[in-house]
């Protein structure tokens, strides 16, 4: 089997066969077997890093208002209800600091849901007026929060947060407006959260003393297959570590697959973090793998703490690279684990990627065919030269 084979067969068994593969799931877990599996076919040792996490399971849900239907969905991570109540609509933060929300269901839109509320937990950005909305709405104890999708065409959450312990759901922008001059509600959300375990895979070629890490998350959102975020980083792994045996290095090549970059409180990157990355003086770099292989696009690469050297040595490889470009850093992904415990960290995805996180990203439509195999197959070449 060439590599383009082996990246093809890759995208299949995650995307196809497997699916959405939310941390706890048991697609998670299926997901993890088979890259562990993968791993160790190609001579590499392989930990599984175990964590407590949420198995949170959507049946869909109902929202009716003064007897007429709204299309709605539960928000990731929500609480079940069964609630009948008041409507109250709000949106800014200076009418919620004044509302009285209890026993009420509250409408959150305009200012209040023009991006997403960062979870209560998760440490690496959290602005204080995040802080507050959820603050505030905790604390006036509403029955229910409904939020206007962050979309016009797709219902996209506002909050996804396991430890909100509030129900919530997302209303499409269509459906708004019958909330806005309604008068009261009944809200069903059929969900469920139960307490389970998942495992980061941690898979290691070679005994050196310092190691050169390439991770990527093996976790999609909720109802997504994932093909972009994240199988392709996955498979762009797999296929490195298959390339590498019978090859010597003067230091370990570490393979970190993340299990919760799409979880709300990246529990896998937290034991991560506090284990592997309590000794960051072992490892030279980390190569971060998200988003990549995209159609139509470059594959890009960017930088964060990384000495000079080191970021000459991969501007000219990239140059000998076709579609290969330098971006401006970026925040949103596991290389600022690396970056923030002094780890220098180079950030590899797809240069139009952004363009996608409301319409394709953590949706149904993250498909396969949006994929182009020989960027993939270059990109592996372009980390074998980097190694």
């Amino acid at each position: 089997m060439n590599q383009k084979e082996r990246i093809e067969q890759y995208l299949h068994k995650l995307c196809k066969e497997i699916g959405p593969r939310p941390t706890g799931s048991n697609a998670n877990r299926a997901a993890v077997e088979f890259a562990c599996a993968e791993f160790e076919a190609g001579g590499l040792s392989v930990e599984r890093q175990e964590f407590d996490c949420m198995n949170w399971q959507n049946h869909g849900g109902t929202l009716k208002v003064d007897g007429q239907s709204a299309t709605i969905a539960p928000a990731p991570y929500s609480l079940p209800c069964s609630v009948q109540a008041e409507l109250i609509c709000i949106r800014s933060v200076k009418q919620l600091r004044k509302a009285d929300l209890t026993s009420k269901i509250v409408v959150l839109y305009g200012e209040l849901c023009q991006e997403p509320l960062m979870p209560k937990s998760f440490m690496f950005w959290n602005p204080e007026e995040h802080q507050e909305i959820i603050a505030l709405l905790e604390r006036g104890k509403p029955c229910a929060v409904i939020t206007a999708s962050l979309d016009s065409n797709e219902l996209i959450p506002v909050i996804e947060d396991g430890d909100f312990e509030i129900p919530c759901a997302v209303v499409s922008k269509s459906s708004l407006s019958l909330l806005l001059s309604g008068e009261t509600a009944e809200l069903t959300l059929r969900t469920d959260r139960s307490a389970t375990r998942a495992a980061n895979v941690i898979a290691t070629y070679g005994d050196g003393p310092q190691k050169v890490c390439f991770s990527a998350h093996i976790d999609t959102a909720p109802g997504t297959p994932g093909a972009l975020d994240n199988a392709s980083g996955v498979a762009v792994l797999l296929a490195l570590a298959a390339s590498l045996r019978g090859n010597d290095y003067p230091y370990r090549i570490e393979f970190v697959l993340f299990n919760g970059e799409d979880y709300y409180s990246n529990a896998g990157e937290m034991i991560y973090l506090r284990s592997s990355l309590a000794t960051p003086d072992e490892y030279i770099c980390a190569f971060n793998v998200d988003g990549v292989g995209l159609r139509g696009s470059n594959i890009s690469y960017s930088f964060y703490e990384c000495p000079a050297t080191l970021e000459e040595a991969v501007i000219n490889l990239g140059r000998q690279t076709p579609e290969f470009e330098q971006i401006d850093p970026w925040p949103q992904g596991d290389h600022t684990l690396f970056a923030v415990s002094g780890v220098p960290a180079i950030a590899i995805t797809s240069s139009k990627i952004f363009e996608l996180l409301k319409s394709i990203l953590h949706t149904e439509n993250d498909k396969i065919e949006l994929l182009d195999i020989d960027k993939l197959e270059r990109l592996v070449d372009f980390l074998q030269h980097s190694i």
